[in-house]
């Protein structure tokens, strides 16, 4: 149990995955009185679910939702749904919603992200023209698909990709766009975003890559997307064109946000207020940004497991003595159709960005034994600075998230190309190949830093 017995307040700003964590654990496990301001009508529900219930793998959207607003309230949480926070007055402690405010002792700062549309692109405020980002958002959709014989999905991000396999599922016919040459070019490289590629045009997926929408057309709702010269019938269009720190708020209340769009905190969370960081203040999850492990520079995450880290993060600081959050690798993966990929460190193009010399390993194995049913095909790429691995991708029908979360701890205990190349590892038919491919990765990389030498 907490050593806090003050009952203090605690006022959370966002019902998301680092509200709610925080809410939950705070009411468990210490004294505070907790109350918690969401602008979302639903709480405590899997957003990376969503794709999944509209391609029909998930039943329902209410599966979706961990625990209702009734649960959350008998636990002992102040829970105010569809409302909004006007005002933050750091100095007087209080934040307004309408004409009401609320005092607080210790304020905790989750308002996420908000999704991004390409400005300046006609039609863009038609009828059926959509963004995922909530509950709702995606509940909206799955009605406007159910009569849809048509969709065009603006952004080859990996919300993008997911909602192109979901709806190509349900023999729609999908256009996936991006502007990119590649798509899931934040994650990968472009090398390994061809198979993604590949797989969702034999979903049926027409993607087009190197454009973006020219106009949207139609007179309530949309009916086509101009694309170049070429018009695309459209029953409904859904932008998938990335994201920004809601952050609006925290900026009106003197809170300091860095270049990313992000709010600059310390390795504590504590926000930076005019310069200084605020001890009774926490901030976490989309609308912070944190270190990169490998670059140094400030970032933004948008998964889920760093928002939870996050979460603990700003529990055990509110009840024990204090932790750090570390800089991050920020490891991420999809399901995509019937296909999975992930990625850890930096990419080879954020390796540019950052002047970081690097030599790249490439293999291709077998997820199983070549004689036993049911395998795929799985491409491993490595990234290496100085001997020292910095970067994987992972490709294939299967063991992929498993194979990340093993790189990104190599890559954290700074994990050599000659380590790599002389892996052990493990070996059955129904799970792997007697060799594993991540080794001839290595061995890849090694054969070229020895020509260069």
């Amino acid at each position: 149990m907490s050593e806090k017995k003050n009952n203090e307040k605690i006022i959370i700003i966002g019902g998301g995955a680092v509200g709610m964590a925080v809410a939950t654990s705070l009411t468990r496990h210490s004294d505070y009185s907790v109350t918690v301001f969401s602008a979302d009508v639903h709480t405590a529900y899997s957003q990376c679910g969503m794709p999944f219930v509209i391609g029909g793998e998930i039943e329902d959207f209410k599966i979706l939702i961990r625990r209702d607003e009734k649960f959350l309230k008998d636990m002992g949480i102040d829970l105010h749904l569809g409302t909004r926070i006007d005002s933050i007055n750091i100095k007087e402690r209080i934040v307004t919603s309408g004409e009401k405010k609320y005092h607080y002792d210790k304020l905790v700062i989750a308002t996420g992200s908000k999704p991004m549309i390409p400005p300046n692109i006609p039609g863009s405020s038609l009828g059926n023209v959509f963004t995922l980002r909530t509950l709702t958002d995606a509940m909206r959709i799955e009605e406007a698909l159910k009569n849809a014989s048509s969709v065009v999905i603006v952004g080859g991000g990996s919300i993008g990709a997911e909602m192109a396999a979901a709806t190509a599922r349900r023999n729609i016919n999908t256009i996936l766009l991006n502007r990119s040459p590649s798509i899931l070019s934040h994650n990968v490289d472009p090398d390994m975003a061809e198979t993604i590629q590949e797989h969702l045009e034999s979903l049926g997926v027409n993607v087009i890559t190197g454009y973006v929408p020219s106009s949207l057309n139609g007179e309530r709702k949309v009916n086509s997307v101009t694309v170049g010269s070429t018009d695309f019938p459209a029953d409904l269009v859904i932008f998938s064109t990335g994201v920004t720190p809601e952050n609006e708020l925290s900026a009106n209340a003197g809170i300091d946000i860095g270049l990313t769009g992000g709010i600059i905190v310390d390795d504590f969370l504590h926000p930076s207020v005019s310069g200084t960081f605020h001890p009774d203040i926490y901030c976490g999850g989309e609308c912070v940004e944190v270190l990169d492990l490998i670059t140094g520079k400030p970032m933004l995450s948008q998964v889920a497991s760093t928002a939870r880290r996050m979460a603990g993060t700003i529990t055990k600081n509110l009840t024990s003595k204090p932790v750090k959050f570390d800089p991050i690798l920020n490891p991420w993966v999809a399901v995509i159709g019937n296909m999975q990929v992930g990625t850890t460190g930096i990419t080879s193009k954020k390796a540019d960005d950052n002047n970081i010399k690097i030599v790249t390993g490439l293999a291709t194995g077998s997820t199983r034994a070549e004689y036993y049913p049911g395998g795929s095909k799985l491409f491993i790429k490595l990234i290496f600075n100085d001997e020292y691995l910095v970067g994987a991708q992972v490709v294939g029908g299967e063991g992929v998230k498993e194979r990340i979360d093993a790189l990104t701890l190599a890559i954290k205990k700074r994990t050599t190309v000659h380590e790599l190349a002389n892996i052990e590892t493990c070996y059955a038919p129904p799970v792997s190949t007697l060799q594993d491919p991540t080794g001839f990765a290595a061995k890849g990389a090694l054969k070229k830093m020895r020509k260069k030498a």
